[in-house]
């Protein structure tokens, strides 16, 4: 009796599923989320939501087609997934810290009649990181020369790479420079595009990523004396001064003719002041200028790349002397003008008019009186008036005249 009633039952249990299952049918939410982007380490939630009047069984596949779990139940051995539930109805995956290799398509399936799926496409981004390279931090090149940085970096999508330079590391706005690009290319490289050099991957998934290049540009010593002549006393301080530039700075020192002047010697120092990143500035102080000091000094100056030196004068300065004042006599040698009887005469063609000019003669003074003194008709007797321009009262026409008639009649006054 018992084993009759067993089979019945087990025949009659299809039966009644398959009842329930047309009387109460089941569908998904149509408004399920269709793709999931998630970044790579963190969590990706996958929704299954299904809509039924009873529990049915929610089988979920993985894009490998290998079933992942059934209902609640996890199928493989991968800690990071399970399902849960919140709500009724809500089948949901969970797959924690999830990696690039999670990336693909995942369907939710009914295991009931009519079978019913959701398909669900997990999208995967990976943040920017650089591929370890052959590229040095440090990069270190003669002047004239061609540079190639690179930069290598990975990521889902792939990242832009931007370029910037810096002067230092502590400017905050770098310049950008060349174009988007793993590879920055510096032809015929000068000491002005020396620095530092920052490349950024960006591609959409934060945080950015950068990595700095340092460029050292050298170039051989270059010298420049601002003051070639000094003077100065003896007795006296004085200081010569050469400007060195060059990448690296190397040995840089004064010489006196052909001997080398050393910081630590006696009656001399040498200085050393910065200028700029490439230039110091190295200053000769003589202590007490002698006479043995004067002469001619040398700035050499000498690193990896070759020697530089230029030359400068120092020499005794003497004081000038101001010259004795002494009083001259001047003599003023008065010029008169010697009327022409003759004038000439010029036409104006612009008025049609005739013009006269009396030309005029300078005759000097001294001779003026020689020849006036051998003239009988000019000389002056005792007796005012006597010649031969009238007596007294009748104009001289000529200046030394009046001036002489003038003092005769003063001296008769007095």
């Amino acid at each position: 009796m018992i084993y009759y009633l067993s089979i019945t039952v087990l025949i009659i249990l299809p039966y009644l599923e398959s009842v329930i299952t047309s009387t109460f049918p089941h569908q998904f939410d149509k408004y399920s989320t269709h793709n999931v982007t998630v970044t790579e380490g963190q969590q990706a939630i996958l929704p299954c939501h299904v809509e039924s009047k009873r529990e049915i069984m929610i089988i979920w596949m993985n894009p490998k087609k290998i079933m992942i779990s059934e209902r609640e139940s996890r199928y493989i051995d991968d800690p990071r997934i399970s399902v849960e539930r919140p709500f009724v109805g809500d089948y949901n995956l969970h797959i924690r810290n999830v990696r690039y290799d999670d990336r693909g398509e995942y369907t939710c399936n009914s295991n009931k009649q009519p079978v019913e799926s959701r398909r669900i496409r997990l999208i995967v981004k990976v943040p920017s990181k650089f591929v370890r390279d052959e590229q040095r931090d440090e990069v270190i090149t003669r002047e004239g020369t061609t540079v190639t940085l690179t930069c290598n970096a990975t990521g889902i999508p792939t990242p832009n790479i931007t370029w910037f330079r810096r002067l230092s590391k502590e400017e905050e706005h770098p310049e950008q420079v060349g174009t988007v690009g793993e590879v920055l290319i510096i032809y015929n490289i000068s000491r002005h595009c020396g620095g530092m050099y920052e490349c950024m991957a960006f591609n959409g998934v934060y945080p950015a990523i950068s990595k700095t290049i340092k460029v050292e540009v050298q170039f051989k010593p270059e010298i420049t004396i601002r003051n070639r002549r000094l003077g100065q006393n003896e007795n006296k301080e004085t200081m010569l001064e050469c400007i060195v530039t060059a990448s690296p700075q190397g040995d840089n020192y004064w010489k006196r003719g052909k001997n080398e002047i050393s910081k630590n010697e006696y009656g001399y120092r040498v200085e050393v002041y910065p200028e700029d990143e490439y230039t110091i500035s190295i200053s000769l102080r003589i202590l007490n200028v002698k006479n043995d000091d004067f002469g001619l000094y040398t700035c050499e100056a000498k690193n990896a790349l070759g020697m530089s030196s230029d030359t400068m004068e120092l020499y005794e300065y003497v004081e000038p002397t101001i010259p004795p004042t002494t009083t001259t006599a001047v003599t003023t040698k008065h010029k008169n003008y010697n009327h022409r009887p003759d004038k000439n005469r010029h036409y104006n063609k612009q008025n049609n008019l005739d013009t006269e000019e009396d030309s005029l003669e300078y005759v000097d003074d001294v001779d003026y009186r020689k020849a006036l003194s051998q003239n009988p008709r000019t000389q002056v007797s005792g007796q005012i008036g006597t010649g031969e321009y009238g007596n007294t009262g009748d104009k001289v026409r000529h200046p030394l005249g009046i001036l002489t008639l003038t003092l005769i009649l003063l001296k008769l006054v007095n």
